[in-house]
């Protein structure tokens, strides 16, 4: 199956612009969205345009298809590092 070259052209324009502004959950969602538009291979061809691993795209996929809830998090709780309170 040969790539589709202008289509990932144009992804990584839209990524150029977009990647400033956008937090890493963000970041996951738009580009799941970019996939799921695509669709099949989209998960392939978003990761070689943005560099984002396939599973991350993929996690937002999950996230998307599960519902977007609006909130201030960008991670679950509990993720992240430790507080420095907890760790000292």
């Amino acid at each position: 199956m040969t790539r589709d070259t202008d289509l990932e052209a144009t992804i990584v324009a839209k990524y150029v612009v977009m990647a400033p502004l956008l937090d890493e959950r963000a970041r996951r969602l738009w580009a799941a969205a970019e996939s799921a538009a695509i669709g099949y291979g989209g998960d392939a061809l978003v990761s070689a345009a943005t560099g984002l691993a396939r599973q991350t795209i993929a996690n937002g996929r999950c996230e998307l298809a599960d519902g977007v809830a609006v909130t201030t998090r960008i991670r679950r709780v509990g993720a992240g590092r430790p507080g420095i309170g907890d760790t000292q």
